[in-house]
């Protein structure tokens, strides 16, 4: 059994951190009624406009789950299932093809030579 000292201190420490959580989620939900006040305010309308509550008075809070583990797993069964859609298509099969070559090909001549101490082409004819 733990002691009642230190149950007691836990409890305090949660019932601190629960107010603290619940003034700041009630201070976001009062900034963000005023940002809306404003908006409502640039577009025109009426001071009397009521811009509502958000969020509603029913809080829902999400607990941290393995969230991160899912994504990482979806996204390793997609890329092995694109990998085997890209074998089924035969995207593996066999080496890598010849190039042709193109059959307007032409041959050059080039000559490079040094012009002001810089390499520059003087002389560029076609053979064929």
């Amino acid at each position: 059994m733990g002691s009642p000292i230190v149950e007691e201190g836990i409890r305090s420490h949660l019932r601190g951190r629960n107010r603290f959580l619940n003034i700041m989620t009630h201070d976001v939900a009062e900034r963000l009624r005023i940002r809306r006040k404003a908006l409502a305010d640039d577009a025109g309308l009426e001071h009397s406009y009521d811009v509502g509550t958000y969020p509603p008075d029913a809080t829902t809070v999400v607990m941290p789950s393995n969230g991160l583990a899912r994504v990482g797993v979806g996204a390793l069964l997609g890329g092995l299932g694109s990998l085997g859609v890209a074998a089924a298509l035969g995207a593996f099969a066999g080496g890598p093809s010849q190039v042709p070559t193109p059959v307007d090909a032409q041959e050059w001549e080039i000559t490079i030579e040094a012009v002001n101490g810089k390499p520059a082409v003087t002389k560029a004819e076609v053979i064929k």
